[in-house]
């Protein structure tokens, strides 16, 4: 029986790609646009403001930084997800750096012994945000004229965060083993190495992350492209006209496929939704997402069904505090951008949690021989 389905999903998978083989052939010029539009993404929005988050993040876990780190956040991390400490430090890279940056070091710190691996998958899945460079200066600043709309997004996100790690506590039905190693098992006995050592892992780890999520975003681009050419984006509108939801149908496959067109998009349907898109992530991440976790290997079904509750906690939380006069004169747009191309450019804001994570960094280089020196 197993071969035989085994059997169907290789004939299935053979079909769609000459499908999309055909595709892109007899529409060669509008792939080619998609490609460079996701090359000038890459080059113009990701890699500059992406990459530095990566490195940090993975020289956050590999120079020992984060476990030590950890040490702070043990208590809470315990208490609300039943986690080690050093998972919260993670959870904090996740919020500072990005959406691939908590995946990246959770993936770091399974692959250095510090957690197992059932730990991980919780940690990747409790470790996701969009980051403040890409809420606040895209979505806030750009989209609808007004940093608090980003910030009270980032906010919602941030307690989807601790929301959906406290769920995942109880659904595990105990604590998991909340016991950490104090080194890992990567980790040189001699500081200044461990740290040399670390510099260059977390630049190659880095490198292959992000050449990663490149590809995923042209891949993604391309594919948009392609469903719109086929006019397969009207095939929900028209399942959903017939209950007055035809517009939301229109936007719902570009904005769950890919998270910068689908926020533009999304506009058009209001905040709460915008706060949907921006929590939910788009598949485009949760590829990028499964290419990183491959050590964890992160249970697809799961993963999906949490970022779909996670973007439904954000949407919820926006609209609640859009109900306070408070929230509702603060975030007033001062304009809003409908549909239309507009360049992802990440706020300067980035910058000033990057430069935070950087002296986490030399704080770790500079206590760590330390710290080891005391405990050999």
């Amino acid at each position: 029986m197993k071969r035989r389905t085994d059997r169907y999903k290789s004939i299935a998978a053979a079909l769609i790609c000459a499908a999309a083989c055909a595709a892109v052939l007899l529409h060669t010029e509008q792939s080619a646009a998609a490609v460079r539009q996701g090359l000038q993404l890459c080059g113009v929005s990701v890699l500059p403001s992406l990459f530095p988050m990566m490195f940090l993040a993975q020289y956050f876990v590999k120079s020992g930084g984060a476990a030590e780190a950890g040490h702070l956040l043990d208590a809470p991390t315990r208490v609300l997800f039943g986690l080690p400490g050093v998972c919260g430090a993670v959870i904090l890279t996740g919020l500072v750096g990005g959406y691939p940056a908590g995946a990246a070091a959770a993936e770091a710190l399974v692959n250095s012994g510090a957690i197992s691996r059932r730990q991980g998958q919780r940690l990747a899945n409790i470790a996701f945000c969009s980051g403040p460079g890409f809420t606040v200066g895209m979505v806030g600043a750009q989209l609808y004229q007004n940093k608090m709309i980003g910030l009270l997004i980032l906010t919602a996100q941030a307690l989807s965060c601790i929301i959906i790690g406290i769920a995942s506590k109880i659904l595990a039905g105990h604590f998991d083993d909340c016991s950490s190693l104090s080194g890992g098992r990567n980790q040189s006995s001699d500081g200044r190495e461990a740290s040399r050592n670390a510099f260059v892992e977390a630049a190659s780890a880095a490198s292959s992350a992000v050449l990663a999520m490149c590809g995923f975003i042209v891949l993604f681009r391309v594919n948009n492209a392609l469903l719109g050419i086929m006019r397969v984006n009207e095939i929900p509108a028209r399942l959903l006209a017939p209950v007055g939801l035809a517009e939301w149908g229109e936007m719902l496959l570009p904005c769950v496929t890919e998270v910068t067109g689908g926020s533009i998009l999304s506009v058009r349907l209001g905040l709460p939704f915008t706060a949907f898109v921006v929590g939910f992530g788009g598949l485009s991440v949760h590829f990028q997402n499964f290419a990183l976790c491959r050590t964890i290997n992160l249970n697809k079904a799961r993963y999906i069904a949490t970022r779909i509750a996670q973007g439904g906690i954000c949407a919820v939380l926006v609209e609640l505090a859009l109900r306070l006069p408070y929230f509702a004169e603060m975030c007033a747009p001062a304009a809003v951008v409908i549909g239309g191309e507009i360049p992802a450019q990440f706020s300067d804001v980035s910058g000033s949690f990057g430069a935070l994570m950087l002296v986490m960094c030399l704080m770790s280089v500079i206590c760590l021989p330390q710290c080891q020196a005391e405990n050999n």
